[in-house]
This record gives C-alpha cells, structure tokens and sequence, in this order.
C-alpha cells in the first residue's frame, strides 16, 4: 500500500484529506484516531508542524488550512501518538502512515475505485434502462429521465440511443494562434464532441453531448507546456523566450523573470519569495480567447458534487462568449500560497466561475510540466440541481 505524504493531502483535489486527517487524529466527527504504519497500528493524538520537536498543535476546526499552507513547501509534518500495545508516546512522520482506502488508497484486496468512472457507467446504464423502456429505481434513475427529457426538449427530438465515450483519448493541447494562446481546437463549438463522456442520438440524427465531472472542485485545462512554451534551459537563462510561453504569462499577468526566479531559487534555502502575493492586472482579450476555447461549448455539463447533490446546465456559444469575460484584479501567488513552492498560482473570478490557474511540475521535478485551470461555478451559470 502506498503511503501519504504532504502532497497527498493538499493538491488539487485533495485537499479534504488535509481535514479528514484533522479529524481523525483528535478524534472529531465519529472518527477514530488509528492509522497503520510499517511498524504497526498507532494511535495518534496531535499533529506537529514544523520540527519533530516542536510543540504539538491544538485542536481548532480550521487547523487543516495550516496544512494545507504547507504545499509546495519542504516543511515536515509528524503525528504523536503511540503504537498498539506501547505507553511511551512517539512521533512519526507523515511519510510513514500507509494510504487507507479513506486517504483515496487503494481498499484491501483489490484496486482503487474511481468514483468519476463509476458515476459515468451508472448515470449511462440508468439511460440505456430507461431507452429500453425499463422502469429502473435507485442510483441515478431520477436524474437520468430528467436528463433524457430536457434534452429532447431542447433538441426537439427524442432521444434514441446513448453511447458512453468517457475514456477515449481526446487531446485538448494549448497552442498559439497569432498572438493568442488558446486551447485545440480553436472553435468552441467544436469542444462538444472532445469533451463528451456520453453521447445522445436524437431521432432527428443530432447529438446531444454530455459532460460528466465528478468532485467539488473541476479542471478547465491540464495542458503541457514543458515542450512548447516554457522550456527548462530558457528558464534557467532566466527568461522564458518562447512566444507562446510569453503570452499565457502575459494573460494572468505573471511577470517573466519573476515567474523563472520561483524555480531556479526553490530549494536555497528555503526562502520566501518577497513579495510573493501580489495584485496583477490580467489581459481582458488574451484571456478571453484562451478562456473561450478552455469552457468550449455545444455541451451539457453534469456535475456531480462529493455530497451527492447533481447539477445540469447547457453550455452554448452564446453562454461560453458569457462565461469567458473576465477583468479586473487577481491575486497571484508566486511560489504558492506560502511562498516557497516551486509552483505559481492565480485566483481570479467572475460572475458564473471562482478560477484557479497554477503552474506546476506534476512529475515531482522542478520545472514546470502543466499549466492546470481549475473552476467552481456558481448559480449565475444557470445550472439546476437534479
């Protein structure tokens, strides 16, 4: 079994682990405080953040935000506690828990379930019951009608038959057209049919395309830039030359040599970038073209929260031309919230998302892999719960 670690327990969408381990470990919310290590079961009983022998820390409902605080850093985290059928208090080192199947590890005996796939198979098993004129109950029935009929009505046409795509390979990669960044292909449009999981055939031979995203906080791009825009010998020089490159910092308002600074100096010392929150102004029109084709539309997002709540709302060009207007200040973070990442991270919103840009090695090296854009969206979107 794989163990945890402060990423494991902090990224993008993992951040729930940071309170659930919170919670564990003080014993909040019905949970118990055991956790397996090579050495045995260990009951924990605080939490220590900084030196292994620094003072333990107290219990307070947001302490997880301290651990969260810690990514991108060097910063070590213990649990002290005692083993199974010991009295003398130790310290071990996150690193050393095992993974549980409740950290997202893998469950005894078999492979890790991924709740995005399962959500897809059962809300398209559900339509293709109802498509077969069965009368099916319980997970996701309701919610399949209702979808079924909304997009008949919207396509003024029956729905025939639905076929489950999710998993097929459909690479949206980030180019540069002319002096805009953007994401293939370059007519939203045309994104419905990249970025379906199920598809409907209607009786008039149209299609209804269906996006499927399980979990609280989504993902708009989850491109490669170490390639094609910021190259690692670039980076080193300390500038980043590619065009391409130039122009996605130029859309969040991230300064060049500062952004190459944040990697060639993590590590030394572990040093706080000064400053490294700071209000940018971002690029209205470069942004824009990016983030058009980013949303893409002539889809139908279906959102399913951890909480079990379902939401369902048509993404037109209409809508997408909506979506995609930002200004204003954001707040950028160089080297991550803390400061000391190897990473950059932007917050920004509008009137229908809470956007969150990050650039980041995702292969445990130094230099940037992916550019990540990852969204909340809010009621403005018009979506409706199922």
């Amino acid at each position: 079994m794989a163990d945890l670690s402060i990423p494991e327990i902090t990224n993008k969408g993992k951040e729930y682990r940071s309170e659930l381990l919170v919670n564990k470990v003080y014993k909040k919310k019905g949970l118990k405080n055991n956790f397996m290590t090579k050495q045995g079961l260990f009951h924990a009983e605080s939490i220590i953040i900084g030196k292994i022998n620094g003072k333990p820390e107290k219990y307070q409902p947001r302490l997880f935000n301290k651990i969260l605080a810690l990514n991108g850093t060097r910063t070590p985290l213990f649990l002290e506690g005692k083993f199974s059928g010991k009295n003398t208090k130790v310290k071990v080192k996150i690193n050393d828990i095992e993974k549980s199947q409740e950290f997202g590890g893998q469950p005894s005996g078999g492979k890790k379930v991924n709740l995005g796939n399962v959500f897809e198979a059962d809300l398209h098993n559900r339509m293709v019951e109802i498509l077969q004129g069965k009368n099916p109950k319980g997970k996701l029935a309701k919610e399949a009608a209702k979808i079924l009929e909304m997009t008949a009505k919207a396509m003024g046409s029956p729905v025939k038959h639905a076929e489950h795509v999710g998993g097929k390979n459909t690479s949206r990669p980030i180019v540069l057209q002319g002096m805009y960044p953007i994401i293939l292909p370059a007519d939203p449009v045309a994104h419905g049919e990249k970025l379906t999981d199920i598809t409907l055939k209607h009786d008039n031979n149209k299609f209804t395309y269906l996006s499927l995203k399980y979990g609280d906080t989504l993902t708009f791009i989850n491109s490669g830039v170490a390639k094609e825009h910021f190259l690692e010998n670039d980076m080193k020089d300390g500038s980043v030359s590619m065009k391409s490159g130039k122009q996605i910092l130029k859309a969040f308002g991230v300064n060049n040599q500062k952004f190459c600074k944040v990697f060639n100096d993590y590590g030394k010392g572990d040093k706080q970038v000064n400053p490294h929150e700071v209000k940018v102004k971002l690029d209205k029109t470069i942004l824009k073209k990016l983030l058009e084709t980013a949303i893409g539309a002539n889809y139908w997002m279906v959102h399913l929260e951890k909480n079990g709540s379902m939401y369902f709302w048509q993404i037109t060009k209409a809508k997408n031309s909506q979506y995609s207007n930002v200004s204003g200040d954001a707040t950028l973070y160089y080297g991550g919230k803390q400061g000391r990442g190897k990473r950059i991270d932007l917050e920004f919103s509008n009137q229908f998302f809470d956007f969150q840009m990050n650039i980041r090695n995702k292969q445990r090296e130094l230099y940037p892999s992916h550019i990540m854009l990852d969204y909340t969206s809010k009621a403005a979107t018009g979506k409706k719960k199922l």
